[in-house]
């Protein structure tokens, strides 16, 4: 097996993986929906045109991208107000929910992982420092 086709199979794994994490994100508080939308998009594109174009054709998902797309800049204040909650859930789940180390590692690993991918998406150009602060 080459090395383009295995990279689309890893993302297109991913992708699936993050569009059911976008799904309990929309109906579960606490988990953010955006952000693993965006990634749905993101692993689909780059694995399956029949994917993504599913994915575009979802009312839930496709203004979403959509407006991703126009405007690919996203500000801190709105990449904080996705890593709050998040964090806020990785924490309950890692003290109530997993149940051995390697558990405990790997939902740490990909919470790094997720917040490192959101951190350094592109933030607005036009937004200034004294509109976070207030």
């Amino acid at each position: 097996m080459n090395k383009i086709r295995l990279r689309k199979y890893f993302f297109f794994v991913l992708g699936t993986i993050c569009l059911v994490l976008a799904y309990i994100g929309i109906f579960m508080p606490g988990i953010p929906g955006t952000p693993f939308i965006l990634l749905t998009g993101y692993f689909y594109l780059r694995s399956s045109d029949k994917m993504y174009a599913w994915i575009l054709k979802q009312r839930i998902f496709a203004k979403l991208i959509g407006e991703y797309e126009k405007n690919p800049n996203i500000p801190l204040r709105l990449k904080i107000y996705f890593l709050i909650p998040f964090w806020i859930s990785i924490l309950v789940a890692e003290f109530i929910f997993v149940r051995t180390l390697y558990q405990g590692i790997a939902l740490g690993l990909f919470a790094v992982v997720f917040s490192t991918f959101i951190l350094l998406l592109k933030k607005n150009s036009e937004q200034k420092v004294e509109d976070l602060v207030q």
